[in-house]
């Protein structure tokens, strides 16, 4: 008989096939190292953050310019080929770019080196990120001819963008800290 800390007991003769303890557990404990087990790769944290990292990256930048379309009015200053649908359109359009722009300045893979990772050591990536996103999507339009975004929209977005992006990302830190 084997006694660890004085509190637990058991015989190695009772182990149940090849050194199995499912004697010390309760059925539920069982079932959810069963369905662990079986999972081809265990999430981790870091699966979790960088999907919330992610959705509030999207969230608040959509936030940002639904925002200054409804300050502004849709189509302000646009003079191109789109009306405010197709704003809507390009938005939708420029956001896997976003994406890729934010993973390229690692803002959704610091958190798998540490385990608290405030927003503010983002602040830097997170204006870069609005700052090159926005000023590429203004040169590109405005370059190709697709459009002719008002330079005050275009402000407002890119400051009002920085501001939501921050604030959401530390909301969706806070919140996978709870979980």
């Amino acid at each position: 008989e084997i006694e660890v800390e004085g509190t637990l007991s058991f015989k190695p003769e009772r182990l149940n096939g090849a050194g199995r303890f499912d004697h010390l557990a309760d059925r539920r404990t069982i079932e959810i190292l069963e369905h662990r087990r079986s999972m081809r790769q265990p999430r981790r944290r870091g699966w979790l953050i960088r999907r919330a990292l992610l959705s509030a990256d999207v969230v608040s930048l959509a936030a940002a310019f639904l925002a200054v379309e409804l300050i502004f009015g849709p189509g302000n200053g646009s003079n191109g080929r789109f009306d405010s649908l197709g704003e809507y359109a390009l938005f939708i359009v420029s956001l896997p770019g976003w994406i890729v722009i934010a993973k390229l300045y690692g803002l959704y893979d610091q958190d798998e080196e540490r385990t608290h990772h405030p927003t503010t050591d983002d602040l830097v990536g997170v204006f870069n990120l609005v700052t090159l996103g926005t000023w590429l999507f203004y040169a590109g339009t405005r370059l190709t001819g697709i459009a002719h975004p008002n330079l005050n929209k275009v402000i407002a977005s890119w400051a009002l963008a920085i501001v939501l992006v921050t604030l959401a990302r530390s909301c969706a830190r806070a919140l996978c800290r709870r979980s």
